[in-house]
């Protein structure tokens, strides 16, 4: 596929949805915290749910695709600890590096455009990419964003536990092996399915007015974030889904989209809860890792763009 239809195709309407939701943020006084709720609690799990009870994915793609979100996230944060201390980074904002780094955005952003490029097996995949890396996310992010040393971080690890997406996940996979999933016209499964897909607009909402509340005052100091997550993760993607041998092409082609994807937001909020608010060089690790995600996710439309045309047009796998 050539770039515009890349664009057009994959990122415009994502770009389209979510500058909506920045303008409204410019507007209007909207609180975003319901919107992310109901996101959160009912739309995404009512997603993730139809999405595993319908999908044709075996047990081995799911498993090499668990192994390649650890694999990746590991091998970021590896790396962006290595680029932090030859950049002089240290303390908190080394911690807001690697975070960066080794999250990607693949719900809000992901999800919805692994389903414009690839359809229902791209939905699926960002789906199951997303639940496994939450659980990486709420347990050594949390390590990372409270610097090893806070013992109440440990209390987040159990977040995972309240979130109704691995819920949704485990009964989406129970109610396949048992062969009582519903079929797909039956009213139960087509009620589930309208408001699974009525997640992606309001994810793409969310995103657009996350954005709009975005503190942007470290930006000189956005530039090795920036080139880690732009860069470096798609080929570390890349990398990886060569070495685990996906048996489906579109699984391995979703696989390196995600990790391309810019920085996720959770780990932020991790940041503001758990890291030390030591001030270097005038600088907060919320202020760091706010910056990183609004910069990664504004210059992520050529990279993005790019990298589909080249999956989409069959390149790589």
């Amino acid at each position: 596929m050539s770039l515009m239809g890349a664009f057009t195709n994959a990122i415009l309407p994502i770009l389209g949805v979510a500058v909506v939701g920045y303008l409204l943020a410019r507007t209007t006084d909207i609180d975003v915290e319901p919107i992310n709720t109901l996101g959160l609690y009912v739309l995404i799990p009512a997603l993730a749910f139809h999405s595993i009870a319908t999908t044709t994915l075996g047990g081995g793609e799911v498993l090499k695709l668990g192994l390649g979100v650890v694999g990746y996230s590991l091998l970021m944060i590896v790396i962006a600890w290595g680029v932090g201390r030859l950049a002089g980074e240290s303390g908190p904002l080394l911690g807001a590096l690697m975070l960066a780094a080794a999250f990607p955005n693949s719900g809000f952003v992901g999800i919805p455009l692994s389903g414009f490029a690839f359809g229902e097996v791209g939905r699926t995949t960002a789906v199951i990419y997303l639940t496994i890396q939450n659980v990486v996310v709420y347990t050594l992010g949390v390590y990372i964003a409270s610097n090893g040393s806070d013992a109440g971080a440990l209390d987040a690890v159990t977040e995972i536990f309240r979130l109704p997406l691995l819920y949704a996940i485990v009964a989406g996979v129970v109610a396949r092996a048992l062969g009582v999933v519903p079929p797909a016209d039956a009213a139960l499964m087509e009620t589930v399915g309208l408001v699974g897909d009525a997640s992606i607009p309001v994810m793409l909402l969310i995103l657009g007015i996350q954005l709009a509340e975005t503190d942007v005052s470290a930006i000189s100091r956005s530039v090795a974030p920036s080139a880690l997550k732009l860069v470096v993760a798609p080929l570390v993607g890349f990398g990886l889904a060569l070495a685990l041998g996906f048996g489906d092409p579109t699984v391995a082609k979703v696989f390196v989209l995600e990790c391309a994807t810019p920085a996720a937001v959770i780990p932020l909020a991790l940041t503001i809860e758990y890291a030390d608010e030591t001030t270097v060089d005038g600088i907060t690790a919320p202020e760091y890792l706010s910056t990183t995600i609004f910069t990664t996710t504004v210059a992520s439309v050529g990279v993005l763009t790019v990298l589909v045309a080249v999956l989409q047009a069959g390149a790589l796998f």
